[in-house]
């Protein structure tokens, strides 16, 4: 575009030239004036009329702002105040209830290139040597059209890295050396250690650490594998290299560090016996390995960071609004129930994830501030697990408090993709994650409790 209005200056027909930059301010300013006060209202239009002229010409910048925060706990407790359960943003329908989020989650998923409210850049995910797409999240279940691919790709990931021997490796020396080094660190925090930001030591380097030995069994004392593990999972920005259409930009672009971690992965001892399967879809290691740098960039690291940070940290965020670890302080560290059900009640208010999605299999309708709208086949519907966990008509009057033990926390519980841990796309790694939570309130707890008895 900005050559052919330098050419038609060149060659004496401004006046086009200046009709181009017009349509792009005109353009940019309707934007603009959508995002700032319609936004909302406007996707809900548009989201019913995908073919419509302006809403293929207008909707696709304004569901990729949308996208930025639309997820953010804070944020989309705004609009639902707002509007209530349902309303659309980021470009797809949220549908609340927990009626609605527990059949999402509980049947059969349409996919495509999103991750919850953020569209997906797809030559940014891992693909194998055929070229076919192997990131689990955007891959529909078998049941309604998908390849079978997802079932396969997920059974081969829980068979290789969820084994006996990877439940073995977190109760062996190293793991035991991991945890200690994290409640060393936890114990500088009042001396000005950053426990949850530094990119050596703490909240973020343990996660790298830990869930790199118990699941593949890298030597996390080599220098050279820890270089190559934290040029990928070291901060937040890395997330950007699987966004669109952020991971154009060369500085997101990690495709080498991404080759090399998965090298790590095709050699480590878990996938020492790999066998190519015909019930993985023939998945070979390589093509395991390149799915595994995606999830656990995306989920495993990341999202376990941020489910330690809410229940060690003392963050009010989302709908957590007391100090959690005055809670944690009560609890008897030998009482693993309990623990699991704080670390449960406190990603009930502020969960570490807050949207995922589906795609519309068929026509379908909701209400919406009171309405009824009409949606066609192929719409990209949000699966909001943070308005499920805030359902008054399951949770009852005393939705916003906090309360491990409060009846039904774990049957209605939504998080890790499932309700009552029923879902064919719930998170593999639940159960070890869970797990791993309890032993860091135990160890953490003891320090936090000795620190307090001495001051």
């Amino acid at each position: 575009m900005i050559a052919t209005v330098v050419i038609c200056f060149m060659n004496g027909l401004g006046f086009v030239s200046w009709g181009i930059i017009g349509l792009v301010v005109l353009f940019v300013a309707v934007e603009a004036v959508i995002l700032l006060y319609y936004k909302n209202t406007f996707q809900l239009w548009a989201l019913q009329r995908p073919w419509n002229l302006i809403s293929r010409l207008l909707l696709p910048l304004v569901e990729i702002v949308d996208s930025i925060g639309a997820g953010n706990t804070n944020n989309c407790m705004i609009t639902f105040n707002q509007y209530g359960k349902n309303f659309c943003a980021s470009g797809e329908v949220w549908m609340g209830s927990f009626a609605e989020v527990k059949k999402s989650v509980q049947n059969p998923q349409g996919r495509n290139f999103w991750l919850g409210e953020h569209p997906l850049l797809p030559s940014s995910l891992p693909h194998g040597e055929s070229g076919r797409c192997l990131f689990l999240l955007s891959l529909a279940s078998k049941a309604v059209g998908g390849t079978g691919d997802h079932e396969a790709f997920r059974k081969c990931v829980v068979d290789t890295l969820l084994s006996d021997a990877t439940v073995a490796r977190e109760s062996d020396s190293v793991a035991k050396e991991i945890m200690d080094s994290l409640t060393a660190d936890f114990a500088k925090i009042d001396s000005g250690f950053d426990f949850y930001n530094s990119p050596v030591g703490g909240n973020q380097e343990f996660w790298t650490k830990y869930l790199h030995h118990v699941m593949f069994g890298l030597d996390i004392k080599n220098k050279e594998v820890m270089d190559t593990l934290n040029s990928l999972f070291t901060g937040d920005m890395a997330l950007m290299h699987y966004l669109y259409p952020f991971g154009y930009v060369p500085h997101f672009n990690l495709h080498s560090q991404i080759a090399k971690v998965a090298e790590l992965y095709e050699k480590s001892p878990a996938f020492k016996n790999f066998k190519v399967k015909a019930e993985y879809n023939n998945m070979t290691a390589k093509e395991l390995a390149l799915l595994m740098t995606s999830i656990m960039r995306i989920a495993g690291v990341q999202g376990s960071r941020m489910l330690a940070w809410f229940c060690t940290s003392g963050v009010i965020y989302g709908n957590l609004r007391i100090d959690a670890r005055e809670v944690w302080d009560t609890i008897d560290l030998s009482n693993e129930d309990d623990l699991k059900k704080y670390v449960l009640e406190v990603s009930r208010l502020s969960p570490p994830v807050t949207v995922s999605h589906r795609v519309a299999m068929e026509d379908f309708s909701c209400e919406i501030a009171g309405k009824t709208y009409n949606f066609p086949k192929g719409t990209k519907v949000a699966i909001p697990l943070v308005f499920a966990n805030i359902d008054q008509d399951v949770w009852g009057a005393d939705v916003w408090e906090f309360n491990h033990k409060r009846p039904g926390l774990e049957k209605n519980h939504a998080g890790f993709n499932s309700v009552d841990g029923v879902g064919n796309r719930e998170c593999p790694g639940k159960s070890l994650v869970m797990r791993t939570m309890v032993r860091i309130l135990q160890d953490l707890g003891k320090e936090r409790r000795k620190q307090k008895a001495s001051a």
